[in-house]
């Protein structure tokens, strides 16, 4: 198994990637750190994981950071080390530019971006132990001009990249940071979005990506399982793009 011994915390993981990462994690031998703010909502992913002493529960709020230091504390203690640090945990809050409000500001950066930050810094004695990896879910939305609703998610993604790229230099050789930048997955939030608008987000996305559909979440945790294995020792400061050609397409400009 690719992740045979190894111990992972993966925030945000009681739904949608995280919750997808984690079971990919865990069926590739990992001992899984499943996070997430409610108590139900944690034990609810793990008894559909089923449970067992390779998967440990881990609360706490993103957005505060004296939580993020006692989900490192919990995961330690329970673990006993951490050999990847999954930052996922994140939210898509929607404002055009002329709407953002400093708390809307202020919320999408906490939690997509300066979270992702303190949880490596806390994490770091024990990655640095175990010669680990970090691991950051950035999006494509960091990587070109999004929709304008999208303005202060895309900036923030955008930061979380130039921040994980930052933190490879700094932590070589002792640990490996790299950024996973997904397009279009098939979450519960976009599934429920698509119904929402009769089917509209769908038709887009088919219209947008050159393999004409929706990513699975299978699809995109198997790039973070990747990333988090031996196999991928010679990855860091790496910007993993899964997006179904969204992104060669919008520099293209499309098929003929």
């Amino acid at each position: 198994m690719r992740l045979a011994g190894k111990r992972i915390l993966v925030t945000g993981s009681t739904m949608g990637i995280g919750f997808a990462a984690a079971r990919l994690m865990r069926h590739q031998g990992a001992r899984v750190a499943v996070h997430g703010r409610d108590r139900g909502r944690v034990q609810a992913a793990i008894d559909e994981l089923g449970d067992g002493e390779d998967v440990v529960p881990i609360i706490g709020d993103v957005g505060d950071l004296r939580d993020c230091r006692r989900m490192v504390d919990d995961a330690l203690a329970a673990m006993g080390g951490l050999d990847c640090l999954v930052n996922n945990a994140g939210i898509s809050d929607l404002s055009y530019p002329e709407d953002v409000t400093e708390a809307h500001y202020r919320k999408v950066a906490n939690v997509n971006l300066r979270s992702a930050f303190f949880l490596t810094q806390y994490a770091l004695p024990a990655l640095r132990a175990s010669k680990g990896s970090v691991i950051f879910n950035a999006s494509v939305c960091g990587l070109f001009a999004g929709p304008t609703d999208s303005y202060i998610y895309a900036c923030v993604k955008s930061g979380m990249i130039n921040l994980g790229k930052s933190l490879a230099l700094e932590l070589a050789p002792d640990v490996r940071v790299n950024v996973l930048c997904p397009g279009y997955i098939d979450t519960p939030l976009i599934a429920a979005e698509n119904a929402a608008t009769d089917g509209q987000i769908y038709t887009f996305i088919e219209s947008a990506a050159a393999l004409q559909r929706i990513g699975t979440m299978e699809e995109c945790a198997s790039s973070m399982v990747y990333l988090a294995s031996d196999e991928a020792s010679y990855f860091t400061g790496s910007v993993l793009v899964n997006d179904g050609g969204l992104t060669a397409q919008r520099t293209w400009g499309g098929r003929n």
